[in-house]
Order: structure tokens, then sequence, then C-alpha cells
């Protein structure tokens, strides 16, 4: 039995600096809130609030801002590049619900 408390916890960046910041940010590049609303209605149309075992959450900057839009899934530590609402369909039908991660989507972040 596992001893945490979710079976998934995703997080996706909703980071948003001045437009010009050297990092940039997710939001200015497709991500944050519109990615997220559409994260949160997938979850409610799938009933995946119902087990209490899946949980997601907004983010501030991941730390790998040249991959973004990300979402990393925790405890198994997988990393997706989201940048389309196509992209949160996706990834909650195949790894939320069918538990098989999207390959296409993931990225392996790396400080550079």
């Amino acid at each position: 039995m596992s001893h945490l408390p979710y079976q998934y916890h995703a997080f996706l960046c909703a980071q948003s600096r001045p437009e010009g910041h050297p990092r940039g940010c997710c939001t200015s590049k497709g991500g944050g809130a519109k990615l997220y609303e559409r994260l949160a209605a997938k979850f409610s149309e799938k009933n995946l609030w119902e087990s209490g075992k899946l949980s997601i959450a907004t983010s501030s900057c991941l730390g790998f801002c040249g991959y973004g839009p990300l979402m990393v899934i925790y405890p198994q530590g997988i990393w997706y590049k989201v940048e389309t609402v196509e992209d949160i369909d996706e990834i909650v039908e195949s790894h939320f619900v069918n538990h098989k991660p999207v390959e296409r989507l993931i990225v392996t972040p790396e400080k550079k």
C-alpha cells in the first residue's frame, strides 16, 4: 500500500512575467490559465475528482522555461510539454484515465 496521498499530482506552470523577460513565461507561450481551465474542466467531465486520488494545481516557474508550457506529474516525475487544449485532452484521457503516458509530449528537462 502506498503512503502517498495521490496516485497522480499534476502541476501546470502558470508563471507570468513581463514581456521581454529573458526567461519568458509559459503564459505568453499559450499556457497558464487557459490550459489549467481546460485541465480542470476535463477532470470534472471525466469525474476524476471523485476518487480523491488525483490532484491538479497551477505552479509558478518549474525551472525549465525553454521547454514551456510544462506540466509535471508526481510521483512518477513525468514532464509534459503542453501547448494546446488538445494536448490537455490527450493527457487526461491517456495518462489520468488509462494510466498510459503520452510519449509524444514527454520531455526531459535539463539544467543548462
